[in-house]
């Protein structure tokens, strides 16, 4: 691991730098209050963010009496190597989450009295896009039910559908066809639904009997559960017991592209995982913004909504709201926009049955006779976009009106135009302002 190098060897104080920071003349005070002084920079206020590995003081001395320091971490994640002349502070170098934790120094002296004095710190999270699997799924929370099909000729992401094929669960590679699966807990365990409308659906892993009266494992989609599931951490994905017939998984092998149950014992051996056996997951999608687009390629309309109470990703649907263009907060809502060469920059439309419906900045005749910028979803394009690479946006020249983009302020969830005078200060991008771009899910092209 790399490492920040904060100390390296025992600092030898004098009482009279710390005595005004301690109460009275303790030592052991004064040793405390030197070590706030140190790190209180890391404090929760003003938190220190780090993800690599710092040293810190092992001892202070104070009027040459030595004071060991002996440091703990309230999260297993982050450790303390202790070593000679310092404390090594051990952090991830990547989490896929944000790390908030506490690091403690207690002083101690020959009589045994105590000190301590806490610091909180902050691992960021990588920055990470594409199909990001979760460590440990929680319940309530929307997931795509997932698994990476390497064993196709074209490796793909393939998501659970809600519906069957055949004996088989459906899969897509299509992200936007992928039911968003939850799970809920019960005695044992939990059990995995999604919602068809408002209908609740249960994926089960069960039993059918054959027709020499033996039991055989099956995976169906009912309206009630069946086996509850234990999630499985090390392969990262739950687990049925059958009784008599084993423990099973749901997930494919091969260059199959459904979902089944498989006994457990194909992935005893975890280097199978992803190399013969592909377990499903689950998964949140996380979109890339798109810095340099390409005409025809398929991607998802889309602005980061920060001024929501919860902040949120918000996705054209592809259909109006009153005068506004509509959004979603969930991708399965989400409508696949493509741009298309002109003369003078692009076009954007979405496309649905091989009809195309663009994305219009264009205007409106006011009652007063004068033009007013507005936006609409119609059947032929007009005014063409320009790609603004520095603001990862379209603009649409209105010309004596000026020039747009498509996004949204404040608090509203509808995308409108506004005057790119609005986002000229790029500061305000993601603050005040917020406009839309083009985000990659990797979607198959029409």
């Amino acid at each position: 691991m790399k490492k920040l190098i904060a100390l390296i060897a025992v600092l030898v104080l004098c009482l009279s730098c710390v005595s005004g920071l301690a109460e009275g003349n303790d030592d052991l005070k004064s040793a405390k209050a030197y070590l706030y002084q140190m790190y209180k920079n890391a404090s929760r206020t003003d938190i220190k963010v780090t993800s690599v590995d710092y040293d810190v003081l092992s001892a202070v001395v104070v009027n040459g009496v030595s004071y060991p320091v002996e440091w703990t971490s309230d999260n297993e994640k982050v450790q303390v190597v202790a070593k000679e002349g310092a404390a090594t502070i051990d952090v991830p170098e990547e989490s896929p989450v944000e790390i908030i934790y506490t690091i403690t120094a207690t002083l101690k002296d020959d009589a045994g009295n105590t000190e301590t004095v806490s610091f909180q710190r902050q691992i960021p999270a990588v920055a990470t896009t594409g199909v990001v699997y979760v460590d440990t799924p929680e319940v309530g929370t929307a997931y795509k039910f997932a698994l990476d099909q390497n064993g196709l000729e074209t490796p793909a992401t393939l998501y659970l559908t809600g519906e069957m094929s055949g004996n088989y669960l459906g899969s897509t590679a299509n992200v936007l066809e992928a039911a968003d699966v939850y799970i809920e807990e019960t005695d044992g365990g939990y059990y995995i639904y999604f919602y068809a409308g408002e209908a609740k659906k249960y994926v089960n892993i069960t039993t059918y009997t054959k027709d020499d009266g033996s039991l055989k494992n099956t995976q169906k989609i009912e309206d009630a559960p069946s086996v509850p599931y234990t999630w499985d951490a090390q392969r990262g994905t739950m687990v049925a017991d059958l009784g008599e017939l084993g423990q099973f998984y749901l997930g494919t092998y091969s260059t199959y592209a459904t979902f089944s149950s498989s006994n457990v014992s194909y992935i005893s051996d975890i280097t199978k995982i992803g190399v013969s056996q592909f377990p499903a997951g689950f998964a949140t999608i996380v979109p890339e913004q798109v810095k340099t687009p390409e005409a025809g390629k398929a991607y998802v309309f889309a602005l980061q909504q920060n001024a929501l109470e919860n902040p949120a990703t918000l996705y054209l649907t592809g259909e109006m709201s009153g005068n506004y263009l509509a959004t979603s907060a969930s991708l399965s809502d989400a409508a696949p926009v493509y741009l298309e060469e002109t003369d003078g920059g692009y076009y954007l439309y979405c496309l649905k049955d091989d009809v195309k419906s663009y994305i219009n900045i264009t205007t409106y005749t006011k009652d007063d006779g004068s033009l007013k910028n507005t936006q609409k979803i119609e059947a032929a394009p007009s005014v063409p976009y320009t790609w603004d690479a520095d603001r990862c946006t379209l603009i649409g020249d209105l010309g004596e009106l000026g020039q747009f983009y498509l996004g949204t302020y404040s608090t509203y969830t509808t995308i409108s135009t506004s005057n790119v005078s609005y986002i000229s200060d790029i500061s305000k991008i993601g603050v005040s302002q917020f406009p839309a771009g083009l985000y990659d899910v990797k979607l198959p092209n029409e």
